[in-house]
């Protein structure tokens, strides 16, 4: 049976005098029954025992214990420590060596026992915290877990991970400590050494002073020994803060074992912290790398869709300043209708680079209202030539909701989608915008009998300045109108996405929720 001796027994000297005390009292009963040097066998037991439970100490305790005690109570002449027969003097040696032979056997392999449920322990902690660590993302579970496995192992309280920032070390979580644990987590952060840990040596004769730290780790510093633990967090590239754990709840000093577990989860924090920081570096280069192609994607697509209106109104101006031709009146207005159309594409273009720019930067927020959806397709039809407004049919029942919208920018999203669908939608064939209402979220759709979205492609041709494969069969453009759609959709906490339709073309669709914005601002 094993168990925990009480504080004022740390090595167990109390408890071994007691046990061949307690014995010794019983044995008494039966000393006219056995013979006398069957004493020693039980004796020999009770060594083994409290080797057992007290350790080395406490069975060389016992064993001296027990020699004196047979020798007094149960070797003639009783009641004193004279021998009457000599063989016994040699039977009483016998058995102290064997006494203690047999102690230090056992408490060798209690302390082998011990160790090895130690390390059983520390091996699954450790495997906790290592599955743990390679699932997490956030800081503050990585703190939370920390805290609860460190405090369940020690008993420790409190136990807090420091981490750098802008004004110094950041306490994680982020509470007011007072300085006698602030400062030396900042010395540690500062010095790269550990404080408190069990292997202390004093170096007052060299001259060193400072914080107490052990010589454990290559870190050495005078001081007397601390309940405390500071403990550098050092990965492979930079130190990453300071984890700090506070003594026991009995006081009792941290074990070189406990101390070893500690640097290993210390270990396990850095390496974790190192991730994070090098997938932080990874994201930004990647969001560098995206940067420069759409900042390179668009230099492209400017200076296609703004030069190319801007070199024809520059020819149709400068022919019309010619001296060679004689100009007519319609031969002017055609040549000036013609720059007025060249004109009217290029203020699209750059219109629909600042809005995306506004929506990016969350800088086009929407100012939300209910409306009708024929209000917004009335508008959009305003912004067609008459030509194109008769290829648009209609698919929009009259019980149809109202939705909630900024109306400006949801002008956008139909004109856009119609304006894709009328470009790709071979000449003459017609265009249906569509909507309905279902249980939790109204829809509206544009369909065209167009050549389709491939599978593989109907992600994509929602990203900026993407044209999709089927981009030669329309007219040039900047690639941004679906963009803009789906932004403003998603700031409206919509959905949007695209459908084949049978036997050809293809169906972009708008989804939004039925309880909207409206209804949680009270308009």
């Amino acid at each position: 049976m094993r168990f925990t001796l009480p504080r004022w027994d740390r090595h167990g000297y109390l408890f071994a005098v007691a046990c061949v005390a307690a014995a010794t009292l019983l044995f008494l009963l039966g000393r006219n029954y056995f013979a006398k040097g069957q004493w020693a066998l039980l004796y020999l037991l009770l060594i083994v025992f409290i080797a057992g439970i007290g350790g080395f100490r406490a069975s060389l305790l016992a064993a001296v214990a027990s020699f004196l005690a047979w020798n007094y109570f149960f070797l003639p002449p009783y009641g004193t420590l004279i021998i009457a027969d000599v063989k016994d003097w040699l039977s009483l040696f016998v058995f102290l060596l064997v006494g203690i032979a047999m102690g230090l056997q056992t408490a060798r392999m209690r302390e082998r026992e011990t160790d090895a449920r130690a390390r059983e322990q520390e091996a699954a902690l450790l495997s906790r915290l290592s599955a743990g660590l390679v699932s997490i993302s956030s800081l503050r579970t990585l703190t939370e877990m920390i805290r609860n496995e460190v405090t369940r192992f020690t008993g420790a309280q409190p136990v807090v991970l420091f981490l750098p920032g802008a004004d110094g070390l950041i306490p994680q979580p982020d509470e007011p400590l007072p300085d006698a644990v602030t400062q030396p987590a900042a010395w540690v952060y500062r010095q790269n050494k550990a404080i408190g840990l069990p292997f202390v040596t004093s170096l007052a004769k060299l001259g060193v002073e400072g914080w107490p730290i052990s010589v454990a780790h290559g870190v050495v510093m005078d001081g007397p020994p601390r309940q405390d633990l500071y403990l550098p967090l050092q990965s492979t590239a930079r130190l990453e803060g300071v984890l700090y754990v506070g003594a026991r709840a009995d006081a009792t000093p941290y074990t070189p074992h406990d101390a070893r577990l500690l640097v290993s989860i210390a270990n396990l924090a850095a390496g974790f912290l190192e991730r994070q920081h090098l997938e932080a570096l990874a994201g930004q280069a990647e969001a560098q790398q995206e940067s420069e192609r759409l900042k390179r994607t668009l230099i492209s697509s400017v200076s296609h869709e703004l030069k190319t209106p801007l070199a024809a109104i520059k020819a149709t101006m400068t022919s019309l300043l010619g001296e060679d031709v004689a100009w007519d009146r319609d031969m002017v207005r055609a040549e000036v209708r013609t720059a007025c159309e060249d004109l009217t594409r290029l203020d699209a273009s750059i219109e629909e680079l600042l809005n995306l720019s506004r929506l990016k930067a969350d800088d086009w927020t929407p100012q939300r209202d209910w409306y009708e959806f024929g209000e917004v397709v009335g508008a959009m039809l305003a912004k067609l030539p008459a030509a194109e407004r008769r290829r648009i049919a209609f698919a929009i029942p009259e019980e149809l909701p109202a939705f909630c919208i900024d109306f400006q920018q949801w002008l956008q999203v139909v004109l856009h989608l119609t304006e894709n669908a009328l470009a790709y939608a071979p000449p003459g064939s017609q265009v249906v915008i569509g909507a309905s209402a279902l249980p939790h979220e109204l829809r509206f759709w544009v369909e065209d009998q167009g050549p389709g979205i491939p599978p593989g492609e109907r992600e994509r041709i929602f990203e900026q300045f993407y044209r999709g494969s089927t981009a030669a069969k329309a007219p040039t453009g900047t690639g941004l109108g679906l963009a803009i759609a789906a932004e403003i959709v998603r700031f409206h906490d919509g959905r949007i996405w695209v459908e084949d339709v049978q036997p050809h073309g293809a169906r972009f669709v708008v989804a939004l929720p039925q309880v909207s914005a409206c209804e949680r601002d009270g308009k």
